[in-house]
């Protein structure tokens, strides 16, 4: 019973954590920039909503109204992995951020990355520092939970990045 106990105690302690913060209004039914405007309200942000957030970097988020959507959609852009687990309600990272912009934005990858795509380890840290070098994201840790403020910075970064990569192509 005591081992059950410690074992129940541990899963759940290395649960992702989930926000405990309830907004006001239910963001599902807001069109994208009223989203954007609910955004900078809150304290972190959730899988959900940063799915959202990082799809409106391709266009307007109407084609994928569900969680469900917008999380194949970026599997099939390669933005984010099953192995990861994430759930609507988890608090998003830095780290998990940083790699869906750098993914989606086709940053330059570093030869950290490229090593640790073999064996996914450290992939998340190394699209951190490569958004933090392209100025995309500021500097911090991959598992340090994003706010509201910093996602909304990291869309505007990202869509200036593309602008200016697709303004120096002939």
């Amino acid at each position: 019973m005591v081992a059950g106990l410690c074992i129940s105690a541990l899963a759940s302690g290395c649960a992702a954590p989930k926000r405990v913060y309830k907004p006001g209004q239910d963001p599902s039914g807001l069109n994208d920039l009223a989203f954007v405007h609910y955004l900078a309200q809150v304290p972190v942000v959730t899988v959900d909503e940063g799915t959202r957030a990082v799809l409106m970097i391709t266009g307007p988020t109407g084609r994928w109204p569900t969680y469900q959507q917008r999380v194949a959609e970026l599997k099939r852009l390669g933005a984010i992995k099953d192995a990861w687990r994430l759930e609507p309600d988890q608090i998003l990272t830095k780290g998990t951020l940083a790699y869906t912009i750098r993914t989606i934005c086709e940053l330059p990858g570093s030869l950290n990355e490229s090593l640790s795509a073999v064996t996914g380890l450290g992939e998340r840290r190394y699209a951190l520092q490569t958004c933090v070098a392209e100025r995309v994201l500021p500097f911090g840790r991959p598992g340090d939970p994003v706010t509201g403020g910093e996602i909304l910075s990291a869309v505007t970064e990202a869509e200036r990045y593309l602008a200016a990569r697709k303004a120096r192509k002939p």
